[in-house]
Order: C-alpha cells, then sequence, then structure tokens
C-alpha cells in the first residue's frame, strides 16, 4: 500500500459496488455515491456499460464469473450490514455509527443524520478528504474522521465510549490480520461500547484446493499480495467464535454462504453467489 493512496484492495471494493447495480438486476446493494471516489477511467467505463443494451450488459457478467462471486460478497455484506444497523435503530437507540477500516465507505452519506465516526490509516483519510474536495463534494456534518496508525496507536487510547449502545462495521479487514489482532480489536471495541452495542464483521475461511471456490480464493490471494496487503488469517466458525468468547461480545448470528445466498440471492435469474469460503458475524455487546 502506498502511503499517500487508500489501499487498492478498498479501491476495488468500492468499484465492485458501483459496478453492481450496471451489471445485476435487480440490485442487491445501491451506493451511487461510491463513484465519486472511483478514478476517471473507472466512471467512464461504468458510464459507457451503462449505456449498453441491456443484453449486452449480461453478456460482461456472464463471461466474468469470478468477478461476480466477488462483487456478490462485497454488496451482501454490505447490505447485512445496512440491514442489521436499520434493525438496532428500529430497537432503541443508536448513539452513533462506528465504521472501523472504513476505506471508501459512504454510510455517513447514507444513513445521515446517524453520527458517523470512520476510523482508518491517516493517509487514507487525507485522500478521501482531498478527493472530495476536488470534486467539490463536502463531507457530512455528522461525520467524524478518526486518523489511527495501528501501527503506531492503539485504537483503545483514540476512540471515545458514547455512553449508549453505537453500531459498529468491520468488513473486508480481517483476513489481513494475524489472530492476536482480531483478538485485540474486538477486546478494544468492547471497552468502547456499552452493552447492547452491536457489530458486524465477515471473514474468510479456506476453501478446498482445486474446487472453484478455492481457485478463485488462490488468485484472490495472489492479487493482495502483489499489491503488498497479503492475506493472514482464515477462520472457521469454530475458530471465530474462540476468539470472540471472552472479549465482551457475544455471537449473535452467524451466516455461512449459504444463509447469505438464501437471504439475499434466492430467485435470481442470474448466476450471482457469495462464495462458499465467506461468512458474516452479527456480535452483541454483553453487560
Amino acid at each position: 500500500m502506498q502511503s499517500d493512496m487508500p489501499s487498492q484492495t478498498a479501491m476495488a471494493a468500492a468499484f465492485l459496488r458501483a459496478l453492481h447495480p450496471v451489471v445485476d438486476a435487480p440490485p442487491v446493494f445501491e451506493d451511487p455515491l461510491v463513484r465519486a471516489f472511483l478514478p476517471g477511467y473507472q466512471q467512464r467505463f461504468l458510464d459507457r456499460l451503462s449505456a449498453l443494451a441491456p443484453r449486452w450488459r449480461r453478456s460482461f457478467r456472464q463471461r466474468r464469473s469470478a468477478l461476480g462471486s466477488m462483487r456478490a460478497q462485497i454488496v451482501v455484506r454490505s447490505r447485512y450490514a445496512d440491514d442489521a444497523l436499520a434493525s438496532a435503530r428500529a430497537a432503541g437507540d443508536v448513539a452513533r455509527l462506528l465504521v472501523l477500516a472504513a476505506g471508501l465507505d459512504t454510510s455517513a452519506w447514507r444513513h445521515a443524520p446517524l453520527p458517523v465516526t470512520e476510523v482508518d490509516h491517516p493517509a487514507t483519510q487525507r485522500w478521501k478528504r482531498e478527493t472530495l474536495v476536488r470534486r467539490g463534494q463536502a463531507l457530512p456534518e455528522t461525520l467524524r474522521l478518526l486518523p489511527v496508525d495501528f501501527e503506531r496507536q492503539r485504537l483503545e487510547d483514540e476512540l471515545d465510549a458514547p455512553g449508549s449502545p453505537q453500531f459498529v462495521t468491520w468488513l473486508g479487514t480481517t483476513y489481513y490480520l494475524s489472530r492476536d489482532a482480531i483478538a485485540g480489536t474486538l477486546h478494544a471495541l468492547a471497552q468502547r461500547s456499552a452493552p447492547g452495542s452491536r457489530l458486524v464483521l465477515d471473514y474468510w475461511e479456506e476453501a478446498p484446493p482445486g474446487s472453484r471456490d478455492g481457485v478463485l480464493l488462490w488468485g484472490t490471494r495472489l492479487a493482495t499480495a502483489l499489491q503488498f496487503e497479503p492475506m493472514r488469517t482464515f477462520l472457521t466458525p469454530q475458530m471465530l467464535a474462540g476468539l470472540v468468547s471472552g472479549t465482551g461480545w457475544r455471537m449473535a448470528e452467524a451466516l455461512d454462504a449459504d444463509a447469505q445466498n438464501r437471504r439475499y440471492l434466492a430467485d435470481r435469474d442470474d448466476d450471482l453467489t457469495v462464495p462458499a469460503f465467506a461468512h458474516l458475524a452479527l456480535l452483541e455487546r454483553t453487560g
């Protein structure tokens, strides 16, 4: 990762969120604001793709099944987080939304006027702010950017603790961390979260070598390693439960790929499918 740019994986996830409503119908998750962060050539590509007849867009989708699997994983995890946040807000007060490793997240715009704190590397946040300025967009007044360099700072030292429950999203990150770092982050978040707070995260497990999903995972690992963002940790549901135990959180819901596909991708006429190695979890802060 270059010190003055957001991670390439964050950029790739943003592009796939923008691509999704162009080639997939009906969309599972729509994030029109994310286009503001894409480079000009990607925006022009999306404009040209949007102008094509639907049958040509279907052809583009069908020829890129691996891209479709990763797109499905990214949009489903975002939709799940939004649904869980909506449920939490309907059930009672949510003091704020805390977006950990925010990257090019647009929740502060989509969930206004809910207060949002984004935690990320200082360089990524600087790039995000400067990109918006160049394109004539302002940060929402409800958004706070909290720069944290995890190599030099501890999350629990930088993050304040609201008196009421908060909602935390931690997406697209755990597989790049060590198990100790995952457990440490769970502990730190528990220290700064009131009882009743909720946390959505995703994690991946190893896929059988030679299987379709195994090949996809191998290719993804190679691509991220070449971008100097190697994957470090793969977890089974039992392993995650072990890491969660004793941190101050309890497992409220766990969704494997089959459950995600049934909930969000059933009865479609395309092959949009979450890969078998992708998992989602909803945790709740115990009293």
